[in-house]
């Protein structure tokens, strides 16, 4: 199982910055807030787009992938998500208003997209041999966090978060954890501004792991805010030393 980094931005000012936007293997994007600066060919071979919530930096590019793949595509697309996220996307986005609603566009292979709400705690097969188990986390517009396994083990995926705990109750039933890939969206100087917001801190971070004996893991960090990205940095390196690490854009984990 592999991850690539196409975006790992929690917010944009400057044109540098890419939204949140994950690959996993060749076939799943998770979330598309900068999913369409990959290439055709890459994105005629994605199926499924996992959606961790409907925030608009998770979400604004999903139209655009959409699209510009629907006359390419032998089988329509697959976009899951919780109950709640696949309906703000649907109500308020894909809607026939803000953007067409590619559900009721036909083609050769039938509708452009499909709507697939997944079921909290219940595995999910993806397409290319690794599985997904949605778990719902403290954040709004329908968040989930994932636990990603593989024949060589399973990886956390927090999602955008604030302190949460199924997600951790799930972990903590896996002896097979190899890593925790965390949102921390905000310096410990702005604790406050997090929680108000439902999103980490790296003292935050540090707690959350406590939770499931997860510190000591490798810690792959994104969703920073840019403009404390700095800041973000210094404080992970004290609380975690090198443990953790910051995704940047091109950045592959394989597990």
């Amino acid at each position: 199982m592999f991850l690539e980094v196409i975006g790992s931005d929690g917010g944009k000012n400057s044109e540098s910055c890419r939204l949140v936007t994950m690959k996993l293997g060749d076939r799943v994007l998770i979330d598309a807030g900068s999913a369409s600066s990959l290439r055709t060919s890459e994105l005629d071979r994605i199926e499924l787009v996992l959606m961790t919530h409907a925030h608009m930096d998770h979400i604004l590019e999903l139209g655009f992938v959409i699209d510009s793949t629907a006359g390419s595509r032998d089988a329509p697309i697959r976009v899951g998500g919780s109950p709640a996220c696949l309906e703000a996307i649907r109500a308020h986005y894909m809607n026939d208003v803000v953007w067409p609603d590619f559900s009721r566009i036909r083609t050769s292979h039938g509708p452009a997209v499909v709507y697939e709400d997944l079921a909290d705690l219940e595995l999910l097969e993806l397409p290319g041999g690794a599985s997904a188990l949605p778990v719902p986390v403290n954040h709004g517009a329908g968040g989930r966090g994932f636990l990603f396994s593989s024949g060589s083990g399973t990886v956390v995926y927090t999602g955008d978060t604030g302190p949460t705990f199924t997600l951790w109750e799930e972990a903590a039933k896996r002896s097979d954890i190899k890593a925790v890939i965390a949102e921390v969206s905000f310096p410990d100087s702005r604790t406050d501004t997090a929680i108000a917001s439902d999103h980490l801190t790296p003292g935050l971070l540090a707690r959350e792991l406590s939770k499931f004996d997860g510190l000591g893991l490798p810690v792959y960090a994104f969703h920073l805010k840019p403009w404390f990205r700095q800041e973000i940095d210094r404080d992970l390196s004290r609380e975690f030393g090198e443990t953790a690490v910051l995704l940047m854009r091109g950045d592959r984990l394989v597990f």
